[in-house]
């Protein structure tokens, strides 16, 4: 092993910075974080100032140092796992033209359709490219640039993400690793290169991109600039790292193929690695791992703890209260009144559609709600409702990876904040029928991941095979089979909810 005792990794989403110093064994000495806000200026619009993410990087990377008192020059490298599938035009100087257009953004749905007659997916595929098929995207987003606002298209030196801004700022050159890259839609994931017709076709030079590298790439060291900002010398080696997505599939210690996760955060996924390229039109499709040298197979749904995050921030003042005068947090006392509900929520229904739905079906119009409610229910049934609703959409994409792709599914790895809730754990292991085993690294999984990518890349370890003794498993919650019945039942009639609610969310979500 090189002499390397820190890693400082910043996995910065979509509302929080979370900066992690972790040990080369993997484990989080501290974390320090940064809440900055999403700007909705029309509806579909999601729009952030990138200026909030380096500030949220300066002020957290302070932060933890004074708080686990590790002296920066202990500090072996920075790296990053990030959101993946923004689009910030730059000038020259990484100065952004315009506020970001987030992942979420659907602005460009026009745009996307176009891009259909444009290109054939199926081709694309066949490449393997993945094709930009909905509005959420990042081609349709350049594109709506382009058509919306041609003076920023024609003024812009590059089009880049926010982890190759914040790379750009660390070291002063534009780099994107391969997972990043691999949901462009520009991106050959055989070839890792960058496909130059369909980048000409609109209306882009490769000189237009950020430069393609590995995820354990060195990219090079922080300027002086930046180290005066962060507090670090400027001896710290900055490590591409990798997309948010990709650094779970690491930092789960699901790291061999065929051995999948599943990450219950805001949104969530069932995810795998695996050597070949292999997709459904449904949603679930392979994208480039944190490991260089493995894909990831993932069926990723839009919202699933953001469904209870949404019903605690409006719903349970009372929760809130509880929590304030006995010590608990609020996700404590729902996981108590969920477990008042039977299983099955008295034949309640919750669909987790809320920000529309990318898997198990691409649809950006469909929504949440409960279903079959009546007066014999109460707030606790719709709790354990949300909590049943994704797990019930979690079997779906389950059931695509093991029908309609063949991937046997026999347990998987449970992390993200949900997971640490052992209610949830253990209703995801009745309805999917699968066992769980709740990894010791819940809440920070993306942290260490990215941090192991940053680990391989300095050189600790040989491989990505040799993190995996560095994983425990915390608990296993294996399925009961006594209420499969009614779960099979409420599953079926959740698939056929919606079908019937399609074009009722058509006309109410045009």
């Amino acid at each position: 092993m090189s002499e390397v005792k820190y890693i400082l990794a910043h996995d910065v989403g979509t509302e929080v910075n979370k900066a992690a110093i972790v040990g080369t064994d993997g484990k989080v000495i501290g974390t320090a974080t940064d809440e900055y806000g999403v700007v909705y200026p029309n509806p579909g619009w999601a729009e952030q100032d990138p200026r909030v993410y380096w500030e949220a990087i300066v002020k957290t990377t302070r932060e933890v140092l004074t708080k686990t008192k590790v002296k920066p020059s202990d500090i072996g490298a920075v790296t990053f796992d990030a959101m993946m599938a923004s689009i910030m035009p730059v000038d020259e100087k990484g100065r952004a033209l315009r506020p970001i257009l987030l992942w979420l953004d659907t602005r460009a749905s026009k745009q996307a359709d176009n891009l259909m007659m444009l290109f054939d997916p199926m081709e694309l595929l066949r490449r393997p490219v993945i094709p930009a098929m909905s509005a959420k995207d990042q081609i349709p987003k350049i594109m709506w640039i382009k058509e919306k606002e041609p003076e920023i298209f024609a003024k812009a030196s590059k089009f880049i993400d926010v982890k190759d801004y914040l790379i750009y700022k660390c070291v002063g050159d534009f780099y994107v690793d391969w997972s990043c890259a691999s949901v462009d839609g520009m991106f050959n994931m055989k070839t890792n290169r960058l496909e130059k017709d369909i980048i000409e076709k609109i209306g882009l030079t490769e000189e237009k991109l950020a430069k393609v590298v590995k995820t354990t790439d060195v990219v090079g060291s922080l300027t002086m600039e930046a180290s005066r900002e962060l507090g670090l010398t400027a001896s710290t080696r900055v490590v591409c790292g990798c997309g948010d997505v990709p650094a779970v599939g690491i930092g789960s210690g699901a790291i061999k193929n065929g051995s999948p996760h599943l990450y219950i955060g805001s949104s969530g996924w069932i995810a795998s690695h695996t050597d070949k390229p292999l997709f459904d039109l449904s949603g679930v499709g392979t994208i480039c791992s944190g490991d260089p040298n493995k894909l990831l197979l993932l069926g990723q749904m839009e919202n699933c703890g953001a469904c209870l995050k949404w019903f605690k921030d409006e719903l349970c003042d009372a929760e809130k209260r509880t929590a304030e005068t006995t010590g608990k947090s609020v996700y404590q006392i729902l996981d108590e009144e969920a477990n008042q509900s039977p299983p099955g929520s008295k034949c309640l229904i919750f669909t987790p559609w809320m920000l529309g739905e990318r898997c198990p079906f691409i649809d950006a119009k469909a929504r949440g709600g409960f279903i079959n409610l009546a007066l014999n229910h109460n707030k606790r049934d719709m709790i354990r409702a949300i909590m049943e609703g994704v797990a019930y959409n979690t079997r779906w994409v389950q059931e695509l990876f093991e029908v309609n792709l063949k991937q046997k599914i026999t347990t998987l790895n449970g992390v993200g904040g949900g997971a640490k809730s052992s209610t949830w754990m253990q209703i995801f292991a009745n309805i999917l029928g699968k066992p769980i085993k709740q990894i010791n690294v819940l809440q920070d999984v993306g942290s260490v991941g990215a941090a192991m990518v940053a680990a391989v890349g300095l050189g600790v370890y040989k491989d990505f095979d040799s993190l995996e003794k560095i994983f425990k498993v915390k608990s296993t919650f294996s399925p009961v089979e006594t209420n499969k019945q009614i779960y099979d039942r409420l599953y079926d009639a959740m698939k056929r909810a919606y079908k019937g609610l399609t074009p009722i969310h058509n006309i109410l979500n045009r």
